[in-house]
C-alpha cells in the first residue's frame, strides 16, 4: 500500500472546514483542480469515498469523519514536532500541554506542579483552566498531554489515574431547615430551589441524571458560572446548590454557609490524572504523570 501523502491530508482537512474544494483551493492558493485530484488519489488509496459532493458543497462519509480525526492527530502531532524542535535550540528540554479543571486546582495541584518545575526546570509548561468537559476532550483529541479533572464524563479511549477525593455536598444558607442533618439524600435536596452551574459542566449533567431517578421535579432558579458565583447566590438566599465538599474551608465561613455532605454512592467522585495512553507520553509528560502519582499517594 503506498504512504499517505502528508500535503494530500493537508488539503483534506482544507476541504473539511471550508465545505467546499473550491474555498479549500482559495485558503491553500491551489487551483481547485489539484485539490480535486489530491482527493481523488485519498479516496483511490483507500478504496473509500471519503466526502460526497453536492451542488452545496461536500459532507462527510462516515469513512471521511474517521480519517479527519486520524489526519488532525497527525497535523498536530507534526506542529508539535516544530515546537518542541524549535524550542530545543532555545534551551527548553520538553514541553507538556496540561489542561486542569478549577476544582483540581483547589486541591493543592499549583504547588505540586511547581515543585515539579524545580525538579525540571528547562521544560516549558504550558496550563489551561477549562471546564472539566472540555479537558476530557482536549486530551482525547491530542490537543493536551495531560488532564486533571474529576471523572464526571466519558473518559472512553483514555487512562485514568486517581489523583484526590471529590465528594459533594449541599451548600445552604446556616439557618436553613436543612443545615442541622449530618448528611442529605439528594431526594431532600430537591425540595428546595437550586443554584446551579451552566448546562454544559460535568456536576450539571450528574446532577441532572441523579434528579431524573428521582419522582421529584428538579426546580433550577438560578445558573451561574463558577462555584464563587454558586455560593455568592445561596447565601443571598435564593436557593440551595450541590458544590463540592472541599471549598467548605474557605467557602462556609466567609459566605455564612452550612456544608452538608451527600448520602449517595455518585456524589463521590474522584479528581483524576488523564491521559491518552501513558506510554505514549513524551518524557516529560510522562514524569510529571509519575510525579502527581507520588504527590497523591504521599
Amino acid at each position: 500500500m503506498r504512504s499517505i501523502d502528508f500535503t494530500s491530508a493537508r488539503l483534506f482537512l482544507a476541504i473539511v472546514e471550508e465545505g467546499s474544494i473550491a474555498r479549500a483551493a482559495a485558503r491553500e492558493h491551489i487551483v481547485p483542480s489539484a485539490v480535486s485530484r489530491r482527493l481523488a488519489e485519498l479516496e483511490d488509496l483507500f478504496s473509500v469515498e471519503l466526502v460526497e459532493r453536492s451542488r452545496n458543497g461536500i459532507r462527510l462519509t462516515p469513512a471521511g469523519e474517521a480519517f479527519t480525526h486520524h489526519a488532525r492527530m497527525v497535523q498536530q502531532a507534526i506542529e508539535r514536532m516544530h515546537d518542541e524542535m524549535s524550542e530545543y535550540l532555545k534551551g527548553v528540554r520538553g514541553h507538556i500541554r496540561v489542561r486542569v479543571s478549577a476544582s483540581s486546582l483547589s486541591v493543592g495541584l499549583p504547588s505540586q506542579l511547581q515543585s515539579f518545575m524545580r525538579l525540571h526546570k528547562r521544560v516549558r509548561l504550558d496550563l489551561q483552566e477549562m471546564d472539566t468537559p472540555d479537558v476530557f476532550r482536549e486530551v482525547r483529541q491530542g490537543r493536551a498531554d495531560v488532564g486533571i479533572a474529576p471523572n464526571l464524563v466519558d473518559n472512553e479511549e483514555l487512562e485514568l489515574f486517581p489523583y484526590h477525593r471529590y465528594d459533594l455536598a449541599v451548600a445552604l444558607p446556616a439557618r436553613h431547615p436543612l443545615a442541622k442533618h449530618k448528611s442529605l439524600r439528594y431526594a431532600q435536596v430537591l425540595r428546595y430551589d437550586q443554584v446551579e452551574l451552566q448546562p454544559g459542566a460535568a456536576l450539571s449533567a450528574l446532577l441532572d441524571s441523579a434528579a431524573a431517578q428521582s419522582s421529584l421535579v428538579k426546580r433550577t432558579r438560578i445558573r451561574v458560572h463558577g462555584f464563587e458565583g454558586v455560593c455568592h447566590m445561596i447565601a443571598s438566599g435564593m436557593g440551595i446548590g450541590v458544590i463540592p465538599l472541599l471549598l467548605q474551608q474557605t467557602r462556609e465561613q466567609s459566605y455564612g454557609l452550612k456544608f452538608v455532605p451527600l448520602a449517595e454512592s455518585w456524589a463521590h467522585p474522584l479528581i483524576c490524572v488523564v491521559v491518552r495512553k501513558l506510554e505514549d507520553l513524551p518524557g516529560p509528560a510522562r514524569a510529571l504523570v509519575q510525579h502527581l502519582g507520588v504527590a497523591a499517594a504521599a
